[in-house]
């Protein structure tokens, strides 16, 4: 499928996205500590309360460990060219990844599994680097286009009988 010739791009989030993905764990976090702190406090009034405390907790948690691997995949820069995709602007990091087609293994969540939404997230099996965007990303649907053109047709392949399959289903 390599043989499609394809000009520079860049594709990057929205601002209002970029301090979400950033940003919007610290926010909702800190909301839901105030919003425990009345639970503490009348914990030895009413026991009960403990399970609305423990709910918040686990929600805190799995929300900052979400969090924490979206940092670690997720680029707020991707640029595409004939060979490669080179992602950068990680969250406080400035490392940048270079994956090219050739040494990219699998595709999955998201569109490429035919799902409505989800993070879509490019491996390369060769390196062990992945990165993943969303579909909020400006040209999102173009840069997974882009990336289906040029990765091995055995992996077209898979991609399209997930998609395909899925539609059967419904």
């Amino acid at each position: 499928m390599n043989e499609n010739k394809i000009e520079s791009q860049t594709f990057t989030y929205p601002l209002l996205f970029r301090i979400i993905f950033r940003y919007g764990n610290i926010i909702i976090t800190f909301m839901l500590i105030v919003y425990s702190l009345p639970l503490v406090v009348y914990l030895d009034e009413k026991k009960i309360l403990i399970i609305p405390l423990i709910v918040t907790l686990l929600i805190i948690y799995f929300l900052n460990r979400h969090y924490l691997n979206l940092y670690k995949i997720l680029p707020y820069k991707v640029e595409v060219d004939n060979d490669k995709i080179t992602c950068s602007g990680f969250f406080l990091s400035k490392r940048e990844i270079i994956i090219y087609y050739q040494d990219i293994e699998s595709l999955s969540g998201g569109i490429f599994e035919n799902k409505i939404s989800g993070v879509m997230k490019v491996c390369d099996g060769n390196n062990g680097l992945c990165f993943g965007f969303y579909q909020r990303m400006i040209n999102s649907s173009k840069l997974a286009t882009i990336i289906l053109s040029k990765v091995k047709r055995e992996l077209y392949d898979e991609v399209l009988e997930k998609l395909i399959a899925k539609g059967k289903k419904d």
